[in-house]
């Protein structure tokens, strides 16, 4: 069976986006979309047995005051006690935000009168708002490396940054549908956790540049006062002007794919194959030699291999395009038979209103930029892959968004939600997974190859790749050192 569901008018292509979102791409339900001249969203069957409308609240709302900072909503959102209306809906056990929305009385959000029901959730209006990222395009808020900060989100201002709300709000529409329809059915699907690799340092720095090189031995001797280590550096230095990097600590690329093939993990690894940004895009040439033999030993491990766009490259499609051009020519000079169409950028820089398009004009079909960089969590408010949304032709694009949940220096760094090398931190990690996988969605985890030092590290990361969880961190961790 087929819905109806009656648009209400205005804002056509983004309520379609909306739609085409929320019910084929989160409920794997096909619904045939209707204009109509109501002031709510209408759902029907064809027999027009039962009926659930939901109200228009986005949409009408932000209308006068189309992507103006008046248009966002803001804190503090009413709650729904969602649970105690729809029991046998998938959600986490905690009031519900609402991102916009009517209540059908004082509190109440669901209200069913026989065959017909009122949803006071916008579901549809929210779906837009989270996943075209509409307040960034709206509020011209920046940190210093030009993204749109976690602490500026309304996610994070209201609290629902760390649960993947949209997939809640799907799940809510969905008990409601089975309610009024229970021959419906959809298409189920198990989550899983996808381990990514952002290759920002093959090798130490101060291997091949001597400002790095001086800088690092006066860490050592003067901060660090470890002058065996000055002379390990000095040792590992000489062994890689001779193309031996096999005692250099960031050289962990081994250990890495050991770890996925014990856990039948296939990884996903961003090489950056531009300089655009000087020194802070790294001071490695994608097609040197012992970046082929890297590439190709990933290859033939069976792991992906994708662009991790340079530092001012998510304004310029040229660049975009070049470096994208670059890596998939030192593929095949590696003798990699890849094509490389996925993408995300360094230093998680992103604009909204621009990036998506530019991604796609230049051959890419799926980016994983999309966590905020200072506070892990759901950026989308999903953790499903779905369509991005482009703001200069106000379209749906071809190029899908693979969310990133984590990364684990937003998890650990002192500059974020600074949890450290702690307990604290992996059980933060892990839960995010935990709500990934409830709602059928995919953990997406970043851990650069160069943050593999500690034990705490790789003990970490090995727990999370692991199938069975049942081994105490403290075995994993000796079986790292």
């Amino acid at each position: 069976m087929r819905l109806h569901l009656e648009m209400p008018p205005g804002s056509d292509a983004a309520r379609r986006y909306a739609a085409e979102a929320l019910f084929k791409n989160l409920l794997g339900l096909e619904v045939i979309l209707r204009p109509a001249q109501g002031t709510d969203w209408h759902l029907s069957d064809p027999e027009g047995q039962a009926s659930l409308s939901m109200p228009d609240s986005f949409f009408r709302k932000a209308q006068g005051a189309w992507l103006q900072p008046a248009s966002v909503p803001a804190p503090p959102l009413p709650c729904w006690q969602a649970h105690r209306d729809l029991p046998e809906a998938v959600m986490l056990d905690l009031p519900v935000p609402i991102v916009a929305g009517e209540a059908c009385e004082e509190g109440r959000w669901w209200k069913q009168e026989g065959q017909n029901a009122w949803l006071g959730l916008d579901v549809l209006g929210s779906a837009f708002f989270l996943l075209s990222r509409y307040e960034e395009v709206a509020q011209a808020i920046q940190d210093r490396h030009e993204r749109f900060p976690a602490t500026a989100s309304l996610a994070f201002r209201s609290g629902f940054l760390e649960r993947p709300l949209l997939d809640e709000y799907a799940a809510l529409l969905w008990a409601a549908l089975k309610r009024l329809w229970p021959a419906l059915r959809r298409p189920e699907r198990q989550g899983e956790l996808r381990f990514t690799c952002d290759v920002d340092h093959p090798y130490e720095g101060s291997s091949k540049r001597l400002a790095l090189l001086m800088r690092a031995l006066a860490g050592d001797l003067v901060v660090r006062r470890h002058p065996r280590e000055a002379v390990a550096r000095l040792g590992r230095v000489r062994q890689a002007w001779r193309g031996d990097y096999s005692q250099d600590p960031v050289n962990t690329f081994d250990w890495l794919q050991q770890r996925c093939r014990a856990h039948d993990r296939r990884a996903t690894f961003y090489f950056i194959a531009g300089h655009t940004g000087g020194e802070i895009d790294g001071c490695y040439r994608i097609d040197e030699d012992y970046l082929l033999s890297l590439l190709k030993r990933i290859h033939d491990h069976g792991h992906r291999i994708a662009v991790h766009g340079s530092y001012n490259s998510f304004r310029d499609a040229t660049v975009l395009r070049r470096e994208r051009t670059a890596l998939t020519t030192a593929c095949h000079a590696a003798g990699c038979d890849q094509e490389i169409t996925a993408i995300r950028q360094h230093y998680l820089r992103w604009d909204s209103g621009c990036t998506p398009a530019l991604m796609q004009e230049s051959g890419f079909t799926c980016d994983s930029t999309g966590a905020f960089a200072d506070h892990a969590g759901f950026r989308y408010g999903t953790s499903h892959s779905f369509p991005l949304w482009d703001w200069r032709e106000e379209r749906a694009l071809q190029l899908r968004e693979q969310p990133l949940i984590v990364m684990e220096w937003s998890v650990i760094g002192p500059r974020y939600m600074n949890l450290g090398r702690t307990a604290a931190a992996l059980e933060k990690m892990q839960t995010l997974e935990a709500r990934c996988l409830q709602f059928g969605g995919d953990f997406t985890l970043l851990w650069h190859n160069d943050l593999l030092r500690t034990s705490w590290d790789r003990s970490a990361l090995a727990f999370l790749l692991s199938r069975d969880r049942s081994r105490p961190l403290e075995v994993e961790a000796a079986a790292a050192e």
